[in-house]
């Protein structure tokens, strides 16, 4: 997420989203809009304005999710997280996590749960309860 020092429309402003399937087959950003059909869109991080430091997570949808939590954006270097969605609680853990930090190809639910509890600061470790 470092800064680019682009200004204007859409510039200097990292994301990253995860959509529905159904949102490419509807054209989401055509004729529909997945935020008010329900499909939803997942904001995992998202900067919400040219050169801003701070990122925000959300669920966008019929039930949107969210609030006005915000984490300093790390503008000096990239960032590794993890997204650990959990069906059991329908709700979705964003965790930020050392640079450092390697995954095999698969993780146990020890490891999972074990990722989620070892952030030190909560704010990097976002829950959004989804609909």
């Amino acid at each position: 997420m470092p800064l680019t020092g682009k200004t204007g429309f859409n510039m200097d402003m990292p994301a990253a989203w995860i959509l529905n399937a159904e949102v490419p087959r509807t054209m989401q950003y055509g004729a529909c809009s997945c935020w008010a059909s329900g499909c939803g869109e997942m904001d995992v991080f998202e900067v919400l304005n040219s050169g801003n430091t701070k990122a925000i997570s959300a669920w966008h949808g019929l039930n949107s999710k969210g609030d006005s939590n915000w984490f300093q954006r790390p503008t000096d270097k990239t960032m590794k997280a993890a997204v650990f969605l959990d069906g059991s609680s329908s709700s979705v853990h964003i965790v930020v996590l050392p640079d450092s930090t390697n995954f095999g190809t698969s993780l146990t639910d020890a490891q999972v749960t074990a990722f989620i509890n070892s952030v030190q600061n909560p704010a990097l470790n976002i829950k959004v309860s989804l609909p």
